[in-house]
C-alpha cells in the first residue's frame, strides 16, 4: 500500500509540474527538480513500478532545459536509459543464443544503420538518429519481459489507457480553447508556452513560423487539427489510433454495466482523430477493412470479435460527415466568411486528387526520394541526413522533412538491406499477433488482440503517407504495445482470469 500510495504522489506531482510548466505558471527548470525526483524513483522502486509510471507518463515527457543551448532533450530518453539498466542488472543471465527473429531483425538493422553513417554528409546527425532509436527500442525488452504474471499485465494495459486518456483530455481541452481564443493568440500562446516547455526553444522557433496546426478553408473561417501535446496533429491522431484497441476492448467488455462512460470515450476519440485532418490515417483506414476482412476469412473462430473491431471502423466512416458539419460551428472567433459544410468532406476527396497542392509536393517528395535512391541504392545517404535529398538544412528534420513514407524514408536514409529488413519487421509483428490471436484467449484479451492486429495494419498503411510512427511518444507506446504482445506470446498464462 505505501508503494501504491509513493506511486501517486510521484505521478500527480509529474501531471502539476508539467501543468504549470505549460501553461507558464511556474519556469521550466522544475521539470529538471521534478524530473530528479522521477529518477530517485525509478532507482529504487520495483522494475514493474517503474515502468507502469513510464507507460502512464509518455505523452507528457518534457524537454530538460541542461543549458540555454541544450533545452530540448526529452525527460523520457533518460528515464528509458535507467530503466532499461535497471532491467540489465536484474537478468540472471544474457540469452544471446535464444535471439527471436524481431530480435534478429532489429540487430541487422542496427548494423546496417552504422554502416549508414559512412556515406553521410551529416555525420553527427546519423550518429544522433542512431542513438535516438536504440536508446527508444529497449523500451520493448523491458515491457516483454517485466510483465511475467496477470497483475502486472493488467497494471500495463491500464497504464496504456491511462495515457490514451490523457492525450484525449489534452486535445479535448485544445479543442475548446478553439473558441476562446483569436488564432493568433492561440498559435503565440501555444508556441511561447506548450511548444516550449514540452519540446524547447528550437522546436517553439519552428513552429512559430512553420505549422500544420489549421485548415484554411477559401471562403470560411479557419478550422484547428487538434495536435494535442504532440508536435503535429498526425503524432497526436497515431497514438491515438494504437491505444484504441485497448479503449474498445474495454467499452464491449463493459456494455451492459458502463455503456456510457465507455463508449463516449471511445467515440470521441474517433472523432478527434477526424478533427486532426490527417488524411493519411483517413485513407489508411482501408487497410483496416482489409485486415478484418482477412481475418474474417481464416476463420479462427475470432467472429464476433472481427465484428465488434469492424463496427468501429463503420463508426469512424460514419463519424467524417457528421465532423465535418461539426467544422461550421466558428472558431478563433472569426465571424468573416460562410463557414463550409463539407470541409473535412473536401479534404477527404482531396486524397486522389493529384492536382491538390500538397499532394504534389508529397509526389514531387517521392519523385526526388526515388533519384536519390538510384544514386545511393546500398547504404543510403545516411540515417538522419534525409532533408539533403530537399536540399534542405539536416534541422529541417525537426520541422517534418522527410519521405513522408515510412518505408521510402528508410530505404532513402539507410539503403536497400534497410528496407527490406524494416518490411520483413513489420510482417514478423503482425505474425506474431496473428499466432497469439490462434490461443486460447479470455473474451476480453480476444477482443482486445483481434482490435491490435486490425489497428496495427492500419497504422502500418497509413505509414505509407508518413513517418509519424517514428515521433519519440508515439514510437515510445507503439513499442510498448508490442511488449505486451509479446509477454503474452511468451506467457499466455498472464492474461487468464483477467475477465
Amino acid at each position: 500500500m505505501q508503494n501504491k500510495n509513493i506511486f501517486y504522489v510521484v505521478l500527480g506531482l509529474e501531471i502539476l509540474v508539467v501543468l504549470f510548466v505549460a501553461l507558464g505558471l511556474i519556469p521550466r527548470e522544475a521539470a529538471l527538480i521534478m524530473s530528479g525526483i522521477m529518477v530517485f524513483y525509478f532507482i529504487f522502486s520495483k522494475l514493474e513500478d517503474g515502468l507502469i509510471l513510464f507507460i502512464v507518463s509518455i505523452p507528457i515527457f518534457v524537454a530538460l532545459p541542461i543549458t540555454e543551448s541544450f533545452d530540448s532533450l526529452s525527460a523520457g530518453r533518460l528515464f528509458v536509459l535507467i530503466l532499461f539498466l535497471k532491467w540489465l542488472f536484474s537478468q540472471k543471465q544474457i540469452k544471446f543464443i535464444k535471439l527471436k527473429r524481431l530480435e534478429i531483425l532489429s540487430i541487422l538493422l542496427l548494423l546496417v544503420l552504422i554502416l549508414s553513417i559512412f556515406p553521410a554528409i551529416d555525420k553527427i546527425a546519423a550518429i544522433k538518429k542512431i542513438i535516438y532509436l536504440v536508446n527508444l527500442a529497449v523500451i520493448f525488452l523491458i515491457v516483454r519481459d517485466t510483465i511475467k504474471d496477470k497483475i502486472i499485465f493488467k497494471r500495463a494495459v491500464k497504464a496504456v489507457l491511462i495515457s490514451s486518456a490523457i492525450v484525449f483530455l489534452i486535445g479535448f481541452g485544445q479543442l475548446i480553447s478553439a473558441y476562446f481564443f483569436t488564432i493568433g493568440s492561440f498559435w503565440d500562446w501555444w508556441s511561447d508556452h506548450v511548444s516550449l516547455g514540452f519540446y524547447g526553444e528550437n522546436l517553439r522557433q519552428i513552429v512559430k513560423t512553420n505549422n500544420a496546426w489549421f485548415v484554411n478553408s477559401p471562403s470560411g473561417p479557419s478550422v484547428i487539427r487538434l495536435f494535442g501535446s504532440f508536435t503535429d496533429p498526425h503524432s497526436f491522431a497515431l497514438y491515438l489510433l494504437l491505444t484504441l484497441p485497448f479503449i474498445i476492448s474495454l467499452a464491449i467488455t463493459q456494455i451492459k454495466e458502463k455503456f456510457h462512460k465507455e463508449w463516449i470515450w471511445l467515440i470521441l476519440s474517433l472523432f478527434f482523430i477526424i478533427l486532426s485532418g490527417t488524411r493519411g490515417i483517413w485513407f489508411g483506414i482501408t487497410f483496416g477493412f482489409l485486415a478484418a476482412i482477412y481475418l474474417l476469412i481464416k476463420k479462427i473462430n475470432i467472429n464476433r470479435c472481427v465484428s465488434c473491431i469492424l463496427a468501429t471502423l463503420v463508426i469512424f466512416v460514419f463519424l467524417i460527415p457528421i465532423t465535418s458539419i461539426f467544422t461550421t460551428i466558428p472558431q478563433f472567433r472569426e465571424r468573416a466568411g460562410q463557414s463550409d459544410a463539407a470541409l473535412i468532406l473536401k479534404r477527404l476527396a482531396s486524397i486522389l486528387n493529384l492536382d491538390e497542392l500538397s499532394n504534389q509536393g508529397r509526389i514531387y517528395i517521392w519523385k526526388r526520394s526515388l533519384e536519390s535512391f538510384k544514386e545511393h541504392p546500398i547504404l543510403g545517404i545516411g540515417a538522419g541526413n534525409f532533408p539533403v535529398v530537399l536540399e534542405q538544412e539536416i534541422v529541417m528534420a525537426k520541422a517534418g522533412s522527410s519521405a513522408h513514407n515510412l518505408y521510402l524514408n528508410f530505404l532513402v536514409e539507410n539503403g536497400l538491406f534497410a528496407f527490406i529488413l524494416i518490411v520483413f519487421m513489420v510482417w514478423e509483428i503482425l505474425s506474431v499477433v496473428f499466432s497469439v490471436l490462434k490461443l486460447n484467449l479470455p473474451q476480453k484479451t480476444r477482443i482486445l488482440i483481434t482490435g491490435l492486429f486490425i489497428y496495427l495494419v492500419w497504422a502500418f498503411g497509413y505509414s505509407l503517407f508518413d513517418i509519424a510512427l517514428l515521433d519519440e511518444r508515439v514510437f515510445l507506446i507503439f513499442l510498448t504495445i508490442l511488449g505486451i504482445i509479446y509477454a503474452i506470446k511468451n506467457k499466455p498464462e498472464i492474461v487468464l482470469e483477467n475477465e
